[in-house]
């Protein structure tokens, strides 16, 4: 149960309609409807209940239980309002009101992400109604995302319908790596805390997969995808395939790995980390590089060559900014990392975190804006602020904090924080918003599509958790 979920608006409302039966959000405390006396004995438990966790400062904000309540809270209304009790799995679409706007689409990503919430939700609270969920999460996409070829190795599909069935043109689709690695993050939680040997003996598989086709033996790192039957690398760098397959599933990956498989894993976060250090920051923009050839020349494309310049995003550098603290973590424990490399992983943090301070946090309100022009420093498209940006922004500031005295980055994940819990956390239906105006308005995006679930709140308040111990 989260006290923080409890609003005062449902309360009134249920007053009014005593004997009403409503349905409320699964992460809401049900009132009570049987008689008037009945309610009024729930209501003052209800406040009693509140009144304790004010004066134990329980959910205080930044506290260790103020990042369960938001794990919970999260993991409960997605499990409200997205498990399909009949044919498995999770629903993707998610309207902004919390109802299912698209039954016959399930996407992979999401998915995984919501069995990492749920088996993170169960590390944090023990209760086994969450490691329900992430198995039945499990059993849908190893039923029908995976696929393997005959030497084991194990690669996902994106899009099935409800039922399970591929999608029309899937199989055309190249397979993109952040799209495959994302396939195993829901694994690599799942299997922290069951330890089930089927489901490391599946990670291991599309590691293998990841690392069979997707490494460039000759200039570093991983290409951006490979073509769905050759698998033949479609030779092109980016963001995309250099810091997500670190964050969604090497880092984690390398806590459950032993022996040469896990010496194999630690390999490629330092090639990884290596190759942005050397190759993603620019000097004369202040914005990270995104996109590259083979050789890393830089190469933008797509959405983020426009007329009026390349377009930065300002979570990746942040984010970026807290892969190279992670890594150095990581690395600096395993012995991989000389004092003089542990110095320019945590000096070229810094150096990407201070640029993006400047150019895309909002200092008046708090928060973090979403894309700008790298070369004018000015917002694109809008002033807007998206849900993921602020998770990176916070952790990045706070993990920064903790091994620089300067105020700034402790002033600036406070603030960040702040205006999150604010305005992005709906306490009225239920889970997260997609994305605000500059001063927290909220904008009717969904609450999930094929990019959202319930990750980035529950992975901000996990590594919330695991920074405050640094």
């Amino acid at each position: 149960m989260n006290i923080n979920s409890i609003n005062m608006k449902q309360i009134a409302t249920a007053i009014s309609q005593k004997t009403t039966s409503q349905e409320v959000p699964a992460d809401s405390i049900s009132l009570g409807t049987t008689s008037s006396s009945g309610f009024m004995n729930n209501l003052n438990q209800l406040k009693q209940m509140s009144e304790t966790g004010k004066i134990e400062g329980t959910s205080s904000i930044g506290s260790k239980q103020f990042w369960v309540n938001q794990a919970t809270h999260m993991t409960d209304f997605f499990a409200h309002v997205s498990k399909d009790e009949v044919d498995g799995g999770f629903y993707t679409h998610i309207d902004s009101a919390g109802k299912v706007s698209n039954e016959n689409e399930k996407f992979l990503m999401p998915t995984s992400r919501q069995i990492y919430s749920y088996a993170a939700a169960y590390e944090l609270t023990g209760d086994k109604k969450y490691l329900e969920l992430a198995k039945h999460g499990v059993d849908f996409v190893l039923k029908h995302h995976m696929q393997k070829t005959d030497n084991g190795e194990v690669f996902w599909m994106q899009k099935v319908d409800k039922k399970g069935n591929m999608a029309e043109g899937e199989t055309e689709k190249p397979l993109a790596i952040n799209e495959q690695t994302y396939g195993l993050t829901g694994l690599i939680a799942c299997y922290k805390v069951t330890k089930d040997p089927e489901i490391l003996e599946i990670i291991k598989g599309g590691h293998k997969f990841l690392t069979n086709h997707f490494t460039d033996k000759e200039n570093g790192g991983f290409f951006d995808s490979v073509n769905n039957g050759t698998f033949e690398a479609n030779k092109t760098k980016s963001y995309n395939s250099t810091v997500y397959p670190a964050t969604s599933a090497l880092l984690d990956m390398a806590d459950i790995a032993e022996g040469d498989w896990k010496k194999e894993i630690l390999g490629q976060l330092k090639e990884l980390s290596g190759d942005f250090i050397k190759y993603f920051p620019d000097s004369s923009t202040g914005f990270i590089k995104e996109n590259f050839t083979s050789d890393w020349k830089e190469d933008w494309r797509g959405w983020q060559k426009q007329p009026e310049g390349t377009i930065g995003v300002t979570g990746h550098n942040t984010q970026g900014a807290l892969f190279l603290l992670r890594a150095e973590k990581l690395l600096s424990k395993e012995g991989l990392l000389t004092d003089e490399e542990s110095k320019t992983y945590k000096d070229s943090a810094k150096n990407i975190l201070d640029s993006i301070l400047e150019k895309g946090y909002d200092k008046e309100k708090g928060g973090w804006f979403d894309v700008f022009v790298r070369e004018t420093g000015k917002n694109m498209w809008h002033n807007n602020k998206a849900f993921w940006q602020q998770e990176e922004g916070y952790l990045a500031t706070l993990a920064m904090s903790k091994i620089d005295g300067d105020p700034k980055y402790k002033e600036a994940s406070d603030k960040t924080l702040q205006f999150w819990d604010n305005y992005f956390i709906d306490r009225e239906i239920g889970g997260d918003r997609q994305t605000v105006a500059q001063d927290g308005t909220a904008q009717t995006d969904p609450k999930g599509g094929p990019g959202k679930s319930s990750y980035h709140a529950v992975e901000m308040a996990k590594l919330a958790i695991d920074i405050g111990n640094w």
